[in-house]
C-alpha cells in the first residue's frame, strides 16, 4: 500500500478510540527519556517509562511524538496497555494488543477488506517501531533479578538424582518430576502468579513442561528459568535430563 493512497482519508479510517485519544492525548507532554526515530517513516519520538522495581510494574508514562497523527494514537495505546500492569502480564505484548486497545477494526462497516487490509498493513509498519521501542525501554529498566523467580535462582545443587530413573516406567518417571516440581520449583513460580507443569516425558531424558498463568507472558520463561528449571531436575533426578517448553496444542 501507498502512503499516498490512504493519506487524505487518515481521519475517516482511524477508530472512534483513535479520535478520542489523538483530540486528548493524555500521555503527550514535553518530557525526557529515550528518543527513537526511523526516517524512512519520517518519525521521531521520546517516551519516558518510569518502572517501579518493588510493585515490578511501570507507574506512568509521557511521551513526544513527530510524524503522523496515528502514532499519538500508537503511543497512547502503550500507555494504556502496560501503565499500572506488572511487567509479568505486559512484557511480552505485541502488535495485536496496541490495535485492541485502538479497536481499529471498528471500521469494518466503513471501507472494503481489502482497503482495511492495505490499511492494517501500513499502520503496523509504524506500531512496529512503537513496540520495538518498548521493548528496548523493557531491556533497559527491568531488573535482571525479575528474570528468575526467587527461590529458584538461588538453587544449589545437591546432588540427589535417581540412579535407575531410565529404568522406571514412565508414570513412575513422571511421579519423581511432579514431586520435585512440587517441592521445589512451583512455589516460587506461583509466587509470580504462574504455574508449570509436566506434559511429557521421553524414554531419552527429554522432559516437556508448560508453562501457565503470568509464565505464558513472561519473558524469562524460556530463558532463565527454564534454565533453573533444569538445574533442579537434573539434581534433584536425574542429570541427563533435558528440559523443553511444550509447544504443542
Amino acid at each position: 500500500m501507498s502512503k499516498e493512497k490512504y493519506s487524505p482519508l487518515f481521519w475517516d479510517l482511524y477508530s472512534d478510540k483513535m479520535h478520542q485519544w489523538i483530540v486528548s492525548h493524555p500521555h503527550g507532554k514535553v518530557c525526557e527519556g529515550k528518543r527513537f526515530f526511523h526516517q524512512a517513516l519520517g518519525i521521531s519520538f521520546t517516551i519516558d517509562l518510569q518502572y517501579d522495581v518493588f510493585e515490578q510494574l511501570f507507574t506512568t508514562m509521557s511521551y513526544q511524538v513527530s510524524g503522523p497523527s496515528f502514532m499519538i494514537a500508537l503511543l497512547e495505546a502503550l500507555a494504556a496497555t502496560v501503565v499500572g500492569k506488572k511487567i509479568a502480564l505486559c512484557a511480552h505484548i505485541r502488535v495485536d494488543d496496541l490495535f485492541e486497545a485502538l479497536k481499529v477494526y471498528d471500521i469494518a462497516d466503513r471501507y472494503s477488506d481489502e482497503d482495511i487490509r492495505d490499511y492494517i498493513q501500513y499502520l503496523s509498519r509504524f506500531a512496529n517501531q512503537v513496540m520495538d521501542a518498548y521493548m528496548e525501554i523493557v531491556d533497559e529498566k527491568v531488573p535482571l533479578q525479575y528474570s528468575t523467580p526467587e527461590g529458584l535462582s538461588h538453587f544449589s545443587v545437591e546432588g540427589e538424582g535417581i540412579g535407575n530413573f531410565f529404568e522406571l516406567e514412565k508414570s513412575i518417571q513422571i511421579s519423581h518430576l511432579e514431586r520435585v516440581l512440587e517441592k521445589d520449583i512451583r512455589p516460587y513460580v506461583q509466587l509470580d502468579d504462574g504455574d508449570v507443569k509436566i506434559k511429557d516425558v521421553t524414554k531419552n531424558g527429554v522432559v516437556f513442561i508448560e508453562y501457565e498463568g503470568n509464565c505464558t507472558s513472561c519473558h524469562a520463561a524460556g530463558s532463565t528459568t527454564l534454565s533453573a528449571i533444569t538445574q533442579i531436575l537434573q539434581a534433584k533426578v536425574h542429570q541427563r535430563l533435558e528440559v523443553l517448553p511444550f509447544l504443542g496444542s
